[in-house]
This record gives structure tokens, sequence and C-alpha cells, in this order.
């Protein structure tokens, strides 16, 4: 019974010292440039100014956007990222959109931040905003101006294939829009 102890306790020690340690690479670092395994990490909490619940409001409406940091895993490496949920409070004070009361960590509408491709050249980041059952459908909220606890954010659509089975074709055909609960402009947004 000990020569069996002692032999298992050698064999762990053994694959102990076989196992490779998680490389951790700063946040800014390229993902192209990391090894399989690695995590690309907020090390200088660059995110944090992010993280909360912002609240804006448009139409009579109230907006909440709940940001929250996150270890995203990719196929072959790991990232910090922003993701968040919304909810929509109209004037009447009726919930018409809630997902941050189930905060979704696998598939959230928001992704972020990434460095806007169409403000590339001003170093605008943006957010990816996919509305959930829209068919597909992606918005950009492009970060127009973020100051202490105030961040303008502006909707953008982008490209995307008509797809013959989307539920909300009849809708788009009669307002020329998908019903997407969100300000199509700009809305400026403060942290709670």
């Amino acid at each position: 019974m000990k020569l069996k102890t002692i032999l298992f306790a050698l064999c762990s020690f053994a694959g102990f010292l076989s196992c490779k340690a998680q490389q951790i690479y700063p946040y800014n670092t390229n993902p192209l440039d990391v090894p399989n395994g690695a995590y690309i990490k907020d090390l200088n909490n660059e995110l944090n100014k992010y993280i909360g619940v912002w609240k804006g409001n448009w139409d009579g409406k109230t907006l909440y956007l709940d940001l929250r940091k996150h270890k995203v895993d990719r196929s072959y490496y790991s990232i910090d990222k922003i993701i968040g949920e919304r909810k929509i409070i109209n004037s009447q004070g009726q919930v018409e959109f809630d997902r941050i009361s189930n905060f979704n960590y696998s598939n959230p509408e928001i992704k972020g931040p990434f460095l806007s491709v169409r403000y590339r050249l001003s170093g605008k980041e943006a957010f990816s905003f996919y509305p959930e059952n829209m068919c597909g459908k992606r918005v950009i909220l492009h970060i127009m101006e973020f100051t202490g606890n105030t961040m303008t954010l502006k909707f953008e659509y982008e490209p995307s294939h008509y797809k013959a089975d989307c539920i909300h074709n009849s809708y788009i055909q009669q307002y020329d829009d998908f019903p997407i609960n969100f300000p199509r402009n700009t809305i400026t947004l403060t942290k709670q």
C-alpha cells in the first residue's frame, strides 16, 4: 500500500513539473503575437473605466447599459474584454427590454472595445452590438467622447445580408428599419 502511495505521489509531482504555466501578456498585445494558450490580461486596468452601469435618455425612454470586464476564451488564447447587456424603460416606467437581470456572459449583446475602423485615425474605440433576435444584424457603437463618468455613443449599422426567413421582414418593409430598441443616432450616458 505504501509503495502505491509513493508511486502515485511521484507521478503526480512529475505531472506537476511538466505542466506549463499560462503565459500572460498585457492588454494592448496583438493576439497574432501570442502563443497558443496565452492570456491577454488587463494588467493595468485599462478597461476599468468602462465597468459599471451607464444611464442615458432618448425619446422619453431610459437606457441602462451594464458593462463588465470578463475573460473571453478564443480558439487559441484568452483575453479580457468588456461585455454588456441593456435595459430599456419607457416614459411610463414600464420595462420594455431587460437583459441585465439575466446577464448572459456566454452570448452578450455588447462586446469590445476595439479600435473603430471608421475612426481609426482618431484612435476612437467602439463596441459591437448584436441585438437579440435581429436576424444577425450587427451594429457598431462608436465611442465619440469619453470624459470621466460620461460616454457618448454613436449608432451605426454594419452591412448585412437579407434573410428571407427573418421574423422582422414585414416590419422592415413597413418602416425601412429593424425594430431595435436603441437610439439611432447618438446618446450620452452617465456612469451611475
